[in-house]
């Protein structure tokens, strides 16, 4: 048998057989999303980094008594520069919109957002890759009709 086969109605797919319709679906959401795991870790590193974790001395007025990864080493390689003619980015600190014109505060504030619509891609790839697969090898009538992606 080839790689890819069917048998008696049943599939067979890289060395496993007798496979349902779903089974089979499984198999290949598991191989598309293993092939995209590298982008995962960054991913991950972004939305890690921005959480608090790190303890902070207590200043009268502060919100919080943690801070993040991501804004303490933005903060310490961007120093004091600040944005050309007092401009300022909204950024969201402690659930309240904060308006910033200092760069440090701005990417440590902005880097966790980042991770979030890495993630939403990564699935819909994930999707995509495995609805095109999978109807390349089902029969017509176990094929997937999704239109949205």
């Amino acid at each position: 048998m080839d790689t890819t086969e069917t048998l008696n109605g049943t599939y067979f797919y890289h060395g496993n057989d007798n496979l349902t319709k779903e089974e089979l679906f499984w198999l290949i959401f598991l191989e598309s999303f293993s092939n995209h795991a590298g982008i995962e870790i960054e991913t991950a590193a972004t939305i890690f980094v921005g959480r608090p974790i790190i303890p902070k001395r207590k200043v009268l007025g502060s919100k919080g008594d943690r801070t993040s990864i991501a804004s303490k080493m933005s903060r310490r390689i961007f120093k004091d520069a600040k944005l050309p003619n007092n401009l300022k980015i909204p950024t969201i600190a402690y659930g309240q919109v904060r308006n910033s014109n200092q760069i440090g505060t701005i990417v440590g504030r902005w880097v966790p957002y980042l991770g979030y619509p890495q993630a939403i891609i990564i699935c819909a790839i994930v999707a995509k890759d495995t609805r095109s697969k999978y109807n390349l090898i089902a029969y017509p009538q176990d094929r997937i009709a999704w239109t949205y992606f």
